[in-house]
């Protein structure tokens, strides 16, 4: 891939998610974020340019001119704002102004001695539109890089693009002097050319640099897009005819393979695929417009011969590996399908999450269009009770009793009941899983700050079905009926909290009330309603309301999260109780989906609001029970986990709890190196040091 490839992007425009060559603007390492729905279309290259900066977009065309970005194309304005992607994994708009002053100083400053990374850090300058800001940098790897192609030809780069013509090209002469059979040179000057209207001259220029690099990206690019101008469609393939049949040529070839393609002529272009396969079928740009041409054509038989011996995760672009997903996909083979999208995730799942997280959805739905039906239901089914007598996070810690706060011998056990759902309300497809979650979400929510902040001890009860799966009670369990199943020597002690969640229209209402076992008589009730994207209010609302009867304080509120937070909160908190729930037996293994989703949701949730230590120790949990449960899953967030654990100071709750998340996501080395500074930390703590005992122990 040419030099110059790096640069087909005007100023404020995308990227290709995940380009290798197109490193993004970083403060860190980078983590995927999630999305729902189906996969998008099949990635191809991006369309070339000969003169300027074009904009990469799924290639349509045959014709690498189609896109038409010419001299005479006005630059669109930078965007106001940049993406950078934070040490945690996050990524974040930040404003343009704020990027230049505050982080590309920074940026430029860390890897001024290393030509590689300076380069990328350049580019990445480029593509963002701020190039007079890289002059400096610019001059300077001149210095630093000792190969004299790759540094005159980013200078000359960046003094085009801050206007400075002439200085771009006195570089590339400069480049020639040194390196007289530069294909890059004489592309640069080239497009300087172009940009000056002397399309002759670049059409001259990149044609010698073909002769010396028949497969120069930027010089077949170019050279095509600027003969396509003066030939119109009429005349093309004549051009690509004779750019293809320079000595060695393979690039060319591809995009003749495509134009034979689009024409009907399929069984030249599949000769051509083959040829330059065999040829060239290393070279990761090959296998990505082969991959995607294929794919579009639905040639799966020969996406199975040419490409899916040849890709490399980790190696290629991303690209190749996304059409190989949507393939699988095509072929219904969810097995293929979903240990290379492990894969995928991760060796790029912090550059392209986005685009593979739609995969995990519809690799599930196939998978589980493979099982034979759940037994039916019979017309009375018994439904029982699931009591989780300790916050969802504290699964797969190994009963860390160290991590809660110590209570008194006379606190009392509060049971949050599953809600009831009061009718049969209608919800429009796709809504059902939500309603039912926030079944649970709000007892789980409500028991975990019961114990946080508190008297007494929280407990999460949860209505499910003897066959397996959740149930959802039409009315609340008679309070009378619930104390006949507390041991007589604890119904002083206890106190239950049941509630029932009426659903009109678009409005929820939650009324709960509290009710004491030993006197035997409601002593409390809260209530409240609101739409959905409310629930985080309505969540903070109704635990104002009760504390005070539960012996907490008086309009409580957790110290830190606004609405927002505690909605992403307590709707993970239900989905953790899925995977909990499942490793304990009480759903079938092989029926669990989506559990990428959930743990991509955790993340997100914890990164959102720092401060809640809990949101990390709940996205620990699930990985360790995914581990627990056989899944891949957990090894895809090795770089976030080791990240938060590279900045837990020792005697922290996460750096103690550590050892199991760190195994489930296979960084067990990362604790050995860790584990003396961490036990050291926690003194004489017997608690401590007998749990991690057990931890150590455990699978």
């Amino acid at each position: 891939m040419g030099l110059f490839d790096f640069l087909k992007k005007k100023p404020g425009e995308s990227t290709p998610a995940g380009d290798p060559t197109q490193p993004t603007s970083a403060t860190g390492s980078g983590a995927p974020g999630s999305s729902a729905g189906q996969p998008g279309p099949v990635p191809q290259p991006a369309k070339p340019a000969a003169n300027q900066a074009a904009a990469p977009s799924v290639a349509k065309s045959a014709s690498p001119a189609a896109s038409g970005n010419t001299a005479a194309a006005g630059t669109p304005e930078p965007k106001p704002s940049i993406e950078v992607v934070d040490a945690s994994g996050r990524r974040v708009q930040i404003s343009r102004e704020d990027y230049r002053l505050k982080v590309l100083p920074d940026l430029l400053k860390a890897h001024g001695n290393n030509p590689d990374q300076l380069t990328a850090v350049i580019l990445q300058a480029l593509r963002d539109g701020l190039a007079s800001e890289v002059l400096p940098a610019a001059n300077r790897l001149t210095v630093v890089d000792k190969d004299p192609e790759r540094a005159l030809s980013v200078l000359a780069v960046v003094q085009r693009d801050a206007g400075e013509l002439d200085s771009a090209e006195a570089t590339l002469k400069e480049l020639l002097q040194k390196r007289p059979n530069s294909a890059a040179g004489r592309v640069g000057l080239g497009m300087l050319a172009d940009a000056r209207g002397d399309q002759p001259k670049a059409e001259s220029l990149l044609w010698e640099a073909l002769q010396l690099d028949a497969n120069h990206a930027d010089a077949v690019h170019g050279w095509l897009q600027l003969r396509h101008r003066s030939v119109g469609d009429a005349g093309y393939r004549a051009e690509l005819d004779k750019v293809a049949a320079l000595p060695n040529a393979w690039r060319a070839q591809l995009w003749l393979a495509r134009h034979q393609a689009q024409q009907g002529q399929v069984e030249a272009a599949t000769a051509l695929w083959r040829d330059v396969i065999g040829r060239a079928g290393n070279e990761t740009d090959a296998l990505v417009m082969v991959s995607a041409d294929l794919v579009q054509l639905q040639r799966h038989e020969l996406v199975q011969e040419l490409i899916v011996p040849r890709f490399q995760p980790g190696r290629h672009h991303p690209h190749v590996g996304l059409a190989l997903l949507h393939h699988y996909l095509n072929q219904k083979n969810e097995v293929a399908g979903a240990a290379l999208l492990h894969q995928m995730f991760l060796h790029y799942g912090h550059m392209v999450g986005n685009e593979l997280q739609p995969f995990t959805g519809e690799f599930d739905r196939l998978r589980l269009s493979k099982l034979p039906p759940p037994a039916p239901m019979p017309a009375n089914p018994r439904i029982g009770l699931y009591r989780l007598d300790r916050p969802i996070w504290y699964a797969g810690y190994e009963d860390p009793a160290w991590l809660l706060p110590q209570k008194q011998a006379d606190s009392k056990h509060v049971l949050f009941f599953g809600l009831a759902v009061d009718g049969q309300p209608q919800l429009p497809p796709g809504r059902e899983d939500e309603l039912g979650r926030l079944t649970r979400s709000l007892p789980l929510f409500l028991a975990e700050h019961a114990w946080l902040s508190t008297p007494h001890r929280g407990a999460a009860v949860l209505p499910m079905a003897e066959q397996g799966g959740w149930a959802i009670m039409g009315r609340p369990w008679p309070e009378e009926q619930l104390v006949s199943q507390v041991p007589d020597a604890e119904r002083a002690a206890t106190l239950l909290v049941t509630g029932v969640l009426r659903v009109d229209g678009d409005k929820r209402r939650i009324d709960l009330w509290v009710y004491d076992c030993g006197t035997k008589q409601r002593i409390g009730h809260a209530a409240t309603e609101g739409t959905m994207p409310e629930l985080g209010r309505m969540l903070l609302q109704v635990m104002a309301e009760l504390w005070p009867v539960l012996g907490g304080p008086q309009n409580h509120k957790p110290p830190v999260g606004d609405e927002a937070f505690w909605h992403r909160y307590a709707d993970g908190l239900g989905q953790q109780a899925a995977l909990v729930v499942t490793q304990a037996g009480g759903m079938p293994k092989d029926r669990l989906y989506g559990e990428r989703y959930i743990t991509q949701w955790l993340q997100q949730t914890a990164l959102s609001e720092t401060r809640w230590q809990p949101g990390f120790w709940l996205l620990g949990s699930s990985l360790v029970v995914l581990h627990q449960l056989g899944s891949q899953v957990p090894k895809e967030h090795a770089r976030l986990i080791a990240e938060i654990f590279r900045q837990s100071p020792p005697n922290s709750a996460f750096a103690r709890l550590a050892v199991r998340p760190l195994r489930a996501c296979g960084l067990e080395a990362m604790w050995q190196a860790r584990r003396a500074e961490i036990v050291a930390a926690a003194g004489n703590d017997r608690v401590y040091t007998d749990w991690l005992a057990r931890a150590e122990a455990a699978k």
